[in-house]
């Protein structure tokens, strides 16, 4: 038997999963906010140039994942816990799908929270949105402080395509 390199065996393990009609990268529409691709990475909505706003994508898909920043509730529209948290998780279903994929490949999460006492209530929101046969790993940490005062929830997720 040849020696596969891991190189190798991602390529041939990229191939196979595409014999099983999973989406590729190119056959993935671009969307209006899509940047240019490097290297087979497609960049989907850049953060705007601006003094104190960091230089990131919302989405990066590379291969058959795709990886979302922190997601927030918007800014304008803060609520509870719950509300917020099903802000957050219908944002990351528009961003999967725009990667072609869907909560039913979550791979990842990773939930920040700004108190633990809220723990009990977000998990009835995500509960509620979970895919209860397609659960992905997940972390709930403690962070102290979001980017914006009020925002109680953070979510970060990674996905299969």
């Amino acid at each position: 038997m040849a020696n596969i390199t891991r190189r190798n065996g991602i390529a041939l393990a990229a191939g196979a999963a595409g014999s099983l009609g999973l989406a590729h990268a190119a056959d993935r529409s671009s969307g209006p906010k899509k940047e240019a691709t490097t290297a087979g990475i497609e960049r989907y909505e850049p953060s705007p140039s601006m003094p104190g706003i960091p230089l990131i994508s919302n989405l990066v898909v590379h291969g058959n994942m795709a990886y979302l920043s922190g997601v927030t509730a918007n800014p304008a529209d803060l609520g509870d816990i719950k509300d917020q948290t099903r802000q957050v998780t219908a944002r990351i279903d528009a961003l999967l799908a725009k990667a072609g994929t869907s909560k039913a490949k979550l791979l990842t999460a990773q939930v920040f929270l700004t108190d633990m006492s809220l723990f009990a209530a977000h998990n009835e929101a995500w509960n509620e949105w979970v895919d209860p046969n397609n659960r992905p790993v997940r972390a709930c940490l403690l962070s102290p402080q979001l980017w914006r005062p009020g925002m109680v929830v953070e979510i970060m997720v990674t996905a299969a395509i």
